[in-house]
């Protein structure tokens, strides 16, 4: 399969580097430079192909359109003149309306996939028109399971869907960043404390997704009476830590 990009920033090289892990080879991936620099680096850096006509896709079975902002619908407009085949967006774009507007032949997919897609471990929300063909899902499903897990939804709720798989991963990193100055705090390397909460993170993760138990039920096993865990538990309840959370993920998701 050939892949076509516009757009090669973090979630646009993300997507490159994760098809890369998968079935897709260098040269079967075509980025448009456009005079753009960040873009002929990347293509250079990844030994890529670099075009600079979209009519040059059209060797693509797919374009994934990774920018955003007002020029994005000018994309479309131009894209859809020159390329006829799949076209996903990981921004703008009203899904019924794109779609209405391509040549026959040609199909918009809205996508929302995380950072972690570069390294496999990804999680991809899919949007479809209604009446989709069933091989053009097909063929969008495959690529992204390459990278982790896909979700398809409803145009809806494409947007909840991507806040909570890409806007926590922050969330993380700054708990991994705020744990790790107070295990400094108390005398253990940066490095290592670096290492020993992202180790932990990993398994946690790892136990939750294998043990078919529920979040309060790991806690409980970790929650000795009258023991350390507890009472950094109850601590983080003093604090807000639960409503703080909320409160974050309800502020992305506007």
């Amino acid at each position: 399969m050939k892949i076509g990009f516009i757009g090669t920033g973090k979630i646009g090289k993300a997507i490159i580097l994760g098809l890369l892990q998968g079935d897709i080879a260098n040269q079967d991936i075509y980025v448009f430079g456009g005079g753009h620099p960040s873009a002929e680096k990347v293509a250079a850096e990844l030994h890529l192909n670099l075009i600079n006509d979209y009519a040059d896709f059209k060797e693509c079975q797919a374009v994934i359109v990774a920018v955003g902002g007002s020029v994005v619908e000018t994309i479309f407009e131009e894209l859809g003149q020159k390329y006829h085949g799949i076209i996903l967006s990981t921004g703008g774009g009203d899904l019924e309306k794109v779609n209405h507007e391509l040549p026959n032949g040609s199909s918009f997919v809205k996508i929302v996939p995380n950072t972690p897609v570069q390294i496999g471990e990804g999680i991809t929300a899919i949007s479809f028109a209604a009446g989709e063909k069933p091989e053009v899902i097909k063929t969008v499903k495959d690529l992204f399971e390459q990278m982790g897990d896909v979700y398809v939804v409803p145009a809806d709720l494409l947007g909840i869907y991507g806040t909570v798989a890409g806007c926590t991963p922050a969330y993380v990193d700054l708990m991994i960043e705020a744990l790790s100055d107070a295990a400094v705090q108390n005398g253990v390397k940066r490095a290592e404390s670096y290492q020993i909460i992202e180790k932990m993170l990993l398994g946690t993760a790892k136990l939750a997704l294998t043990s078919g138990k529920l979040p309060e039920e790991l806690k409980d096993e970790v929650t000795t009476p009258g023991g350390s865990t507890i009472r950094g538990v109850n601590k983080l309840e003093e604090k807000g830590f639960r409503g703080a959370l909320i409160q974050a993920l309800n502020a992305s998701a506007k």
